[in-house]
């Protein structure tokens, strides 16, 4: 009994001791805040592949072109986004005081145009609704289903411009009465006077007769440099993270192709050409093909995680299949490639991503390349070619421009990292699909 009653007074006892050590304990303990931030900035620099949220809206959803066009002449420019932000600034906060939708059965005629307009070309149709209230925040009550790709502004009538959305159908116009000072408009085209060359005015249809309709594409483009590019890549673990809810699985590995899934989404990656696509399992129903919705969310989506991380900017919105083409431009000018490394294609379900195809490499320096300056057949030949050509329907070409070939440079020794040059050419738009121009007809 004796031994007994000394056992349990020994436990007793550190009983005792251990609570007094475990309220010290308690009482002094402060969590390692320092390693938990490390650990939540890792997590959050693993789900971007550049800055987040570093574009604006106005500098991605933008005109390709500006033109000015007084009666017989044309002046324009590639868009580059130093005007861009000129153009933005008079326009934006703005107000519409009135809007009313003409429909013309024939070809488009404006009557009260002036001779003397301004032009912003777009290369894809959007909500007019949408632009003018998202990418310019302007007060405008505009029907959501009027679709546009072309805005004329007039400043030689009144004190306030008047805006013209022209449809890509060419039938159909919004007139607007803005709030947007003719000063300040035609200021703006003296500001932007020097940056602009002569550009010629083409007919192709009966829909482009008229002043407002015309294609409009550098006149004479010469003296045009060849670039060189130098590319980093992104990992396909930073884009899987963006991507999937979970862990992924490896499925498959073979001849430079894997593919990668969870219950959530699959996505493939391609080491040789450095493309990568991820399809959204959960939002396999349909694509939205509601540009009003797609549009923002689309890019709200791909610059959250720095996913423009060169100079992207929307190109093509196809409202059939719901996809949208953002591409990639150098020095204002669009960049093609036939593997589609210079573009990202995206389309939006109805609770988030649908679909998401990019390429993994990013501009690291991009410099003149050791070749001449190349001068390009005149605009003139282009059309004549073009409309000569037996095997092409005249008739379907909608846009001309001059783009760059992004061509990939044969490796050797010496180049570590994989690079590009990009060549500048002819592009037409033709039956809505982009073509390089070459010896009177379109490359495939």
């Amino acid at each position: 009994m004796r031994h007994k009653e000394a056992a349990k007074s020994v436990i007793l006892t550190l009983l005792v001791l251990m609570s007094i050590v475990l309220t010290y304990l308690m009482w002094n303990f402060s969590p390692d805040l320092a390693n938990l931030e490390s650990q939540d900035n890792k997590k959050d620099t693993q789900n971007t592949i550049g800055k987040a949220n570093s574009e604006s809206m106005e500098s991605v959803i933008t005109p390709y072109q500006v033109v000015i066009s007084d009666s017989d002449q044309s002046e324009g420019a590639l868009e580059t986004r130093h005007m861009n932000r000129k153009i933005v600034k008079v326009l934006k906060n703005q107000e519409i005081k009135n809007a009313n939708e003409v429909y013309h059965a024939q070809n488009l005629f404006i009557p009260e145009l002036s001779d003397h307009f301004l032009v912003l070309d777009f290369s894809y149709d959007m909500p007019l609704s949408m632009y003018l209230g998202q990418v310019l925040n302007m007060d405008a009550k505009v029907s959501n289903k009027f679709n546009f790709n072309r805005l004329i502004i007039d400043a030689d009538q009144k004190n306030t411009a008047v805006i013209y959305a022209i449809g890509s159908d060419h039938h159909h116009v919004m007139r607007m009465n803005t709030s947007i000072s003719s000063k300040n408009v035609k200021d703006l085209e003296d500001k932007i006077q020097p940056d602009l060359s002569p550009f010629a005015d083409i007919i192709t249809n009966k829909n482009t007769i008229d002043a407002s309709t015309h294609i409009f594409a550098p006149e004479k483009p010469k003296h045009l440099k060849t670039y060189r590019t130098i590319f980093n890549h992104i990992s396909v673990e930073a884009m899987n993270s963006i991507l999937f809810n979970d862990s992924v699985v490896v499925r498959s590995t073979k001849s430079g192709s894997t593919t990668y899934n969870n219950n959530t989404g699959v996505a493939s990656y391609d080491s040789k050409n450095e493309s990568y696509r991820y399809t959204n399992l959960s939002e396999d129903e349909s694509k939205s093909k509601n540009m009003l919705e797609t549009i923002p969310s689309t890019f709200d989506y791909i610059n959250a995680h720095g996913g423009f991380t060169d100079d992207f900017r929307l190109f093509d919105t196809d409202e059939t299949s719901g996809e949208l083409t953002y591409q990639s431009f150098l020095n204002g000018v669009p960049v093609f490639n036939k593997n589609n490394l210079s573009t990202i294609q995206v389309a939006w379900g109805e609770k988030g991503i649908f679909s998401y195809a990019r390429t993994l490499l990013k501009t690291n320096i991009t410099i003149d390349s050791d070749e001449d300056k190349k001068d390009l057949p005149g605009a003139e030949t282009v059309r004549s070619n073009l409309a000569n050509n037996p095997n092409i329907d005249f008739k379907k070409v909608t846009n001309m421009t001059i783009g760059y070939t992004m061509k990939d440079k044969e490796k050797d020794d010496i180049e570590v990292q994989r690079n590009s040059e990009y060549e500048p050419e002819w592009y037409i738009q033709y039956d809505g699909e982009w073509h390089a121009y070459s010896n009177g007809g379109l490359e495939e």
